[in-house]
């Protein structure tokens, strides 16, 4: 069987060249950046750090190229777009601030509302047309995440958004909630850990976030059964993040099924597959999965878990 090592390295050659063709990196930039910023700044092993540091900045030169005019910014998804991109870039080492400056001047043009999709000042997240609340809420937890670590917070912060994790549980049983659903638990659940723990910088105790533990942890055969190589990297990811070593029966047959399912190319998932975000966010899931971290350990749980999430 191929070692982790190898199998890591195989992905992340696989996600940097994916990259590189057709108009990939046109349409998903900023996932691939934040893919090679994540594992620059948690890796373990200090050629795995550097080779993702000099992909990322590589994309991010890229992708400012590219930037020849500056941006209308006719509406909040497409402020939230430059955001996004602007922090990882310079988190990376690429910067432009005339860029960051027009984008500074203009972004408080819109509201909470108008980039989140609802007012978590007012309201919980709600379900916004065929999107669960779930989706809703893990997709307003990264932008809050991302605004706030650029220092262009919006008129609502990671922590007005964390702090309704209390009215999302207790999470709906699988079989209710149907597969798409679950998919979203699971996402919203792993998201609130990355934006709490700095995307795997930190170790958070399970005693912090009982219910989104517990849920991941009874839940991990699903998407072994299901054959199901992203969902199943961010199950193992995150609950490494809650301490649980590599030799944890759940962990250790995850690790066990990533190791035995990539594909030639240095894949997951299905090859044939020309849906483009799943191809590459696959593989960094499965990584992310496999690969050891440089953890520190949190002496206090964070000021929003103390706040709010430890309610029942």
């Amino acid at each position: 069987m191929t070692s982790r090592k190898a199998a890591v390295d195989r992905g992340l050659r696989f996600i940097f060249e994916h990259s590189l063709a057709g108009e990939n990196f046109d349409d998903w930039a900023g996932d691939y950046l934040w893919c090679f910023l994540c594992i620059s700044r948690t890796a373990i092993d200090p050629d795995l750090r550097l080779r993702a540091r000099e992909m990322g900045a590589q994309s991010a030169r890229r992708w400012y190229a590219r930037e020849t005019e500056l941006p209308a910014l006719a509406d909040a998804g497409e402020a939230a777009y430059y955001i996004s991109l602007i922090d990882v870039s310079s988190r990376l080492g690429v910067d432009d601030d005339g860029l960051r400056e027009h984008v500074r001047q203009r972004y408080r043009g819109f509201t909470a509302r108008d980039y989140l999709g609802f007012d978590p000042a007012r309201e919980a997240p709600p379900a916004l047309g065929p999107r669960s609340r779930y989706d809703v809420w893990c997709d307003a937890l990264v932008l809050t995440y991302t605004a706030d670590g650029c220092g262009m917070p919006l008129s609502a912060s990671h922590a007005d958004v964390a702090r309704w994790a209390p009215a999302m549980r207790p999470y709906p049983n699988p079989e209710a909630a149907g597969a798409a659903e679950f998919r979203d638990v699971v996402y919203a659940i792993t998201h609130l850990v990355y934006t709490l723990n700095d995307y795997n910088r930190f170790l958070l105790s399970p005693e912090w976030l009982p219910q989104e533990f517990d849920y991941l942890r009874m839940h991990l055969k699903r998407p072994l059964e299901a054959h199901d190589p992203e969902l199943l990297g961010e199950f193992v990811d995150c609950l490494r993040a809650f301490g649980l070593p590599d030799t944890d029966p759940a962990v250790a047959a995850g690790i066990d099924y990533l190791l035995r399912t990539q594909n030639a190319d240095g894949s997951w998932g299905d090859a044939g597959d020309a849906d483009v975000h799943k191809r590459y966010h696959t593989t960094w899931t499965a990584i992310d999965a496999l690969r050891d971290y440089q953890w520190a350990e949190l002496a206090e749980a964070p000021a929003v878990v103390r706040r709010s999430l430890c309610e029942p």
